[in-house]
């Protein structure tokens, strides 16, 4: 009974996420396209909690859903977020077809079947310290430090760009005169 339960749970979560990435695609206005990518990040993080990846559902959350996905939200408030018209295009249409040829990828692979586990010299103490915490933090802040702070610098530096490129013109309100 619990596994029909759970097929049924990760069965609608994947096909909400599915929804929200087409929501993305398809919708005009860039404010509903990153609540849209908000949702589908939501619906990734509880996937990967459904498959007991829970360092990386909270990465989702704090990091993708909630940082980024704000940084977002505040670039499109200060372009202004205006609708965009959608005209039919080549470059749409090949947007759509390589959509459709990775969906149709996707499907070709689920129907390989379920993959083997590695065989060999992963034992199942060295499994569960791949994934922890510790382990994660000690491989980014000891290997990967300076693409970690490269990542962070690019960020920031995209943000004061977009400042800049907004280029709002300052005109002083007029008093008024009694």
């Amino acid at each position: 009974m619990f596994e029909i339960t759970y097929d049924i749970v990760v069965l609608a979560l994947g096909i909400t996420a599915v929804l929200a990435a087409l929501g993305v695609i398809l919708c005009a206005s860039p404010i509903y396209c990153a609540l849209y990518l908000i949702s589908n990040m939501i619906c990734f993080a509880l996937l990967f909690l459904l498959y007991h990846a829970e360092f990386i559902a909270a990465v989702q959350i704090i990091v993708y859903a909630g940082a980024v996905m704000i940084l977002f939200l505040f670039i499109i408030a200060l372009l202004g977020g205006k609708k965009e018209i959608i005209e039919p295009s080549v470059e749409r249409s090949a947007a759509f077809s390589f959509v459709f040829l990775l969906f149709g990828e996707l499907l070709l692979a689920a129907g390989v079947g379920p993959t083997r586990p590695i065989e060999g010299q992963l034992t199942p103490d060295v499994i569960s310290a791949m994934g922890s915490a510790k382990a994660v933090g000690i491989e980014l802040f000891s290997r990967h430090l300076i693409s970690f702070e490269l990542a962070s610098t690019l960020l920031l530096v995209a943000t004061v760009g977009i400042i800049c490129l907004a280029k709002f013109s300052y005109s002083p309100a007029r008093r008024r005169s009694q």
